[in-house]
């Protein structure tokens, strides 16, 4: 058993005088404490302002994030920040499993979330785990929101409520998923097939009681996003019409029987659903993006002009980030936002595939094969990064750091200008 560096130090002792060798059996334990112990008044002074510093960063820290202030949130700081439990080697990691899709990887509270074949881990910045729990999903997606995540099994019955380090619930449904989210205080939706309907919606509280359900009858609904306080939803379908395709989006209040708003749109495929932050939507389609004002019941389009959509992200705090190009193979595109408020920026131009994008306030980042590029909101390259030629999805942990997931590999990327 190996010492530790000054625990053993060899101290002379008080009562035993004027001989060249002394053993340690010839004196009392008593005797070999220091010999100038300090001032009790000295000691409780140090403690008295060391518990005067401790409460006062608490004080702090509590004021400056008074919106996150959870019992859940107040453990993780206390076991994982205070403690420094789970500090991780560094990136990149090699992940648990075998593979990992697109849709199982997500960052939540800036921290990756994956679902590989087998396993559903939370990392911390320096890749160590929050959380790692095996799982039997076939097909895993992940929906994530600051302080939840809510795992799917696509056209299954299972799914998982998980925040950054514990499953806080598994569960079941009746018929096949669609499509979940959950809201930052822990209200979730599952989207499913219906039983006499083509699709419907249940909402769950957080300590999973049932707090709503929906119906649809005339379209099949397969997307949903519900609101950041768990109250509405917004809803994306897709049915036929006269030989053509049309699809609708909905607008649900947790509090109403009837739907609240409802738009239609032909020869349009809606792929995505957002309810933003600010209480408006943005819904992603095959041939256009949709700006929706709740509140003014209007809609915005944004038509991409005959281009093909080859990748898009959207998030409920920044916006959307849409990817288009006039190739068939998508090799050159551009890019641009769509802002909470339904502002376009300008379009960039891009050389080379896109592969994925993410969006902060004030930052775009774009994927193509081997490189991580980072532009302002003007369109100015900031950063190009090289990454591994087999990345396939990013995504922003903070405006100065980017998440990579690999075919067998998650990277970080300082993205800092």
């Amino acid at each position: 058993m190996g010492r530790v560096k000054g625990r053993y130090e060899r101290t002379t002792p008080k009562n035993i005088k004027n001989r060249e060798y002394t053993s340690y059996e010839d004196a009392p334990l008593k005797d070999y404490g220091d010999s100038e112990p300090a001032p009790q008044h000295l000691t409780k002074k140090f403690i008295k302002v060391f518990v005067i510093l401790f409460i006062s960063v608490v004080v702090v820290l509590a004021l400056t994030n008074l919106d996150n202030l959870t019992s859940d949130n107040i453990s993780h700081w206390f076991q994982y920040d205070l403690l420094g439990k789970t500090e991780g080697e560094g990136y990149p990691i090699k992940f648990s499993g075998i593979s990992v899709d697109n849709g199982g990887f997500e960052v939540m509270d800036g921290c990756p979330v994956y679902c590989s074949d087998t396993s559903l881990v939370v990392l911390n910045s320096n890749a160590g785990e929050y959380l790692n729990t095996h799982h039997s999903f076939a097909n895993p997606i992940v929906r994530t929101n600051s302080g939840y995540s809510v795992v799917f099994n696509s056209d299954a019955t299972g799914y998982k409520i998980i925040n950054r380090d514990s499953v806080v619930y598994t569960g079941s449904v009746s018929k096949k998923i669609f499509d979940a989210d959950v809201a930052s205080n822990g209200t979730y939706a599952i989207l499913t097939r219906g039983n006499d309907y083509l699709s419907e919606l249940n909402v769950y509280k957080s300590d999973n009681s049932k707090k709503y359900e929906y119906s649809f009858a005339e379209y099949y609904v397969n997307s949903v996003s519900i609101n950041s306080d768990g109250t509405r939803a917004v809803l994306g379908g897709v049915s036929a019409k006269d030989g053509g395709l049309v699809s609708a989006v909905y607008i649900l209040d947790f509090g109403q029987d009837s739907y609240l708003q409802k738009y239609e749109f032909e020869d349009s495929f809606i792929y995505s659903v957002e309810y933003l932050d600010n209480g408006n939507v943005i819904a992603i389609g095959s041939n256009a993006a949709y700006y929706i004002d709740i509140e003014k019941s209007k809609q915005t389009v944004f038509d991409y002009d005959m281009k093909t959509l080859t990748n898009y992200t959207v998030d409920g705090k920044y916006g959307a980030v849409l990817s288009l190009s006039s190739d068939t193979d998508g090799r050159t595109g551009s890019v641009f936002t769509l802002s909470t408020e339904g502002k376009k920026t300008e379009q960039i131009d891009i050389d080379g595939k896109v592969l994925s994008l993410d969006y902060t306030d004030n930052s775009i980042a774009v994927l193509t094969s081997g490189k991580v590029m980072v532009y302002n909101l003007k369109g100015k390259l900031i950063k190009s990064v090289e990454t591994a030629s087999d990345s396939r999805k990013i995504r922003f942990s903070d405006s100065n750091t980017v998440y990579v997931l690999g075919t067998s590999l998650i990277s970080k990327l300082d993205v800092k200008e």
